[in-house]
């Protein structure tokens, strides 16, 4: 069985492709592309390629300004190699609700630790020093 996207793919992200889980993407381009709306009117949009994937991302103006506030700069040439996070919510297009992507700035990644181990003088959180028996035979 052929579903809809398998039939009729396209190039550019679509919600359903990051399938309900947020991901991290690193920018590769940010041309500026003529494209053609649902109602066939053609408009001029930037549209993100990533590293790692075919399909593109076209920026609405929500998109770009989430976009220029990660990176700090509203030239979309600047924007190449910046990892950005993308993420499905629900936003209100011609009077209905629908899923769409928005971009936010990714999560720090976790700090490793230098040295696991506490110092010998430090004293251990567990109280898990051995206690002297003596003789117990």
């Amino acid at each position: 069985m052929v579903t809809r996207s398998e039939a009729f793919p396209s190039k550019f992200l679509k919600a359903s492709d990051l399938n309900g889980k947020p991901v991290i993407v690193r920018i590769a381009a940010t041309p500026f592309e003529k494209l053609k709306s649902p109602n066939g009117v053609e408009q001029s949009k930037i549209v993100l390629s990533f590293h790692g994937t075919e399909k593109k991302l076209p920026l609405n103006m929500v998109n770009f300004d989430s976009v220029a506030a990660i990176v700090g700069n509203d030239e979309s040439d600047n924007w190449v190699g910046h990892r950005i996070e993308l993420y499905t919510t629900q936003t209100t297009m011609a009077g209905k609700l629908t899923d769409c992507i928005r971009i936010r700035k990714p999560a720090p990644k976790p700090k490793t630790v230098a040295n696991p181990h506490p110092p010998e003088d430090e004293e251990s959180p567990f109280g898990d020093e051995i206690p002297d028996f003596g003789d117990a035979a």
